[in-house]
């Protein structure tokens, strides 16, 4: 870790430990160690963002990143799920979601319906190519 990276993490830890509340500081170090690949202080913070205010979208469906890295599939799967179901429009969770019902749920047809499901509710979404991608990478495995 570079020394900029601790300097930011020190000065947003005294910030949050300033203000319990601060959901930028909280945000700004799950962020850092997402970053580093720490999921477990990565999940605390977003937790604590999460606490503050559940309806950010990215924070949850990182929070299932950091998740799927501790190898917490089942929380991966619910966080990417709720994202979904209170904010249809986040394209990168059924990216997300349909990558882990693939990959560690080794569920191929799933997946694809979760992509085809953000095509088909937002084809011009900045991620639908991407999942566009994925449905033609995957079209050869149930064929």
């Amino acid at each position: 870790m570079n020394e900029k990276t601790i300097v930011n993490i020190d000065q947003m830890k005294a910030r949050l430990n300033k203000d319990v509340k601060d959901i930028e500081a909280a945000q700004s170090l799950g962020n850092a160690y997402y970053d580093r690949g720490d999921a477990g202080l990565a999940v605390l913070y977003y937790r604590h963002v999460l606490d503050i205010d559940p309806s950010l979208s990215g924070v949850r469906t990182d929070l299932g990143a950091m998740y799927w890295r501790n190898e917490n599939i089942s929380l991966a799967e619910q966080a990417f799920r709720e994202v979904i179901a209170r904010d249809p429009g986040f394209g990168h969770a059924y990216v997300n979601l349909g990558l882990l019902l693939q990959l560690a749920r080794y569920n191929i047809m799933e997946a694809r319906a979760v992509w085809q499901k953000l095509i088909d509710t937002d084809p011009d979404h900045d991620v639908a190519p991407k999942a566009r991608e994925l449905l033609q990478e995957t079209a050869a495995l149930i064929n």
